[in-house]
């Protein structure tokens, strides 16, 4: 079963990027407010080939470890005010995934 996209606004926090940038997102994602995701800017340029946003790593109750990128660094996941994030597995699945770390922003020039 295809899952849907949706073009999002990610907001960097490096100096040297634009301070927003687009981004295709899951729409499952898109729709889970602790993630911070918003609707895309006008105007704004696709991420950068040589950027590695932040994420957040967790594991699920089975021991399967997962990641999620987060769009703002006020979003609830990333300040700490959640701890949990949904994602579909292969099977069509909820899955709830505990977050046990951050990892900022990369890139290259």
């Amino acid at each position: 079963m295809p899952r849907g996209r949706t073009l999002a606004t990610y907001h960097t926090d490096l100096p040297f990027l634009p301070a927003d940038v687009n981004m295709d997102v899951p729409d499952n994602l898109f729709a889970e407010a602790s993630l911070g995701w918003t609707a895309a800017t006008a105007g704004a340029p696709r991420k950068p080939v040589r950027f590695t946003p932040r994420h957040v790593v967790g594991v699920d109750s089975t021991g399967r470890h997962g990641r999620v990128i987060v769009a703002d660094l006020a979003a609830d996941l990333w300040t700490g005010i959640a701890n949990t994030w949904t994602i579909i597995a292969n099977d069509g699945t909820v899955v709830t995934m505990t977050k046990t770390g951050q990892v900022g922003e990369a890139a290259s020039v």
